[in-house]
């Protein structure tokens, strides 16, 4: 099954990423807020509705350490447990937040606000870290860059053109921690131009091509695609210590 493209950076990452400089120290709360990307402002719980500042102060209070954000699809649900609606609105998504440390939360965004649900249990723990992933990401574009270039997506894709041109600018206006590491910051640009342009490949491009043609080209791109997913897992997540 396809995975999601994302036209514009999904707003869970620069949420993850400001809200645990926070709850580590690095960033002051105010600054963290001020600094995630267009988004809601407001968190929609069980029991009320309140500002995304005073939410993620609570969170902190109450003992969660960080927010970590999830790309899943179908058949890797990059570590969430669970067969809750959570789950389903995950997939739909394909980006997610939950919390780490404290009560268990899954958090997604809707058009007005970020809706934090109860969960059993924390996903399972991180596997990897992201200067593992760029080995692996760096190795694999080097073994797919025939196969990428054979589609010349843009050249003839009015479509795909869009697109990325979209999906560039909102990858150039986004603003990180000061003490967010350069190579983060670029593979989270990277990761994201590779996956959109797999996703184009695997949508619309290799279903058109012979059966010869395509078991040339769709296991590879289809092995870069979900590497990316790892890797924006892992990158996005960076402040995340490994755990072997």
């Amino acid at each position: 099954m396809p995975g999601q493209m994302f036209q514009n950076v999904p707003t869970s990452i620069s949420l993850a990423i400001w809200a645990t400089a926070f709850m580590q120290g690095r960033e002051t709360l105010e600054r963290s807020v001020d600094c995630i990307s267009e988004s809601p402002r407001h968190v929609s719980t069980l029991l009320n509705n309140e500002s995304l500042a005073l939410f993620i102060a609570g969170l902190r209070n109450s003992g969660t350490n960080a927010l970590r954000c999830h790309f899943p699809v179908t058949g890797n649900m990059d570590a969430i447990i669970g067969t809750d609606e959570f789950v389903d609105i995950a997939i739909e998504l394909g980006h997610v937040i939950t919390t780490r440390g404290g009560e268990p939360l899954g958090i997604h965004e809707e058009a007005n606000s970020w809706v934090a649900t109860k969960r059993l249990k924390e996903p399972v723990a991180l596997s990897t870290n992201w200067q593992d992933m760029d080995k692996q990401l760096s190795n694999l574009l080097h073994e797919t860059s025939d196969e990428i270039e054979a589609f010349d997506l843009v050249a003839g894709n009015q479509d795909a053109h869009d697109f990325l041109i979209d999906l560039e600018h909102d990858i150039s206006i986004q603003a990180y921690p000061d003490d967010q590491p350069p190579r983060v910051t670029f593979l989270l640009g990277r990761l994201l131009r590779v996956l959109a342009i797999t996703e184009f490949a695997l949508e619309n491009e290799i279903n058109s091509f012979s059966a010869t043609k395509q078991s040339m080209w769709s296991t590879p791109i289809s092995d870069l695609n979900r590497t990316c997913r790892q890797g924006l897992s892992a990158v996005v997540n960076y402040a995340l210590e490994k755990t072997n």
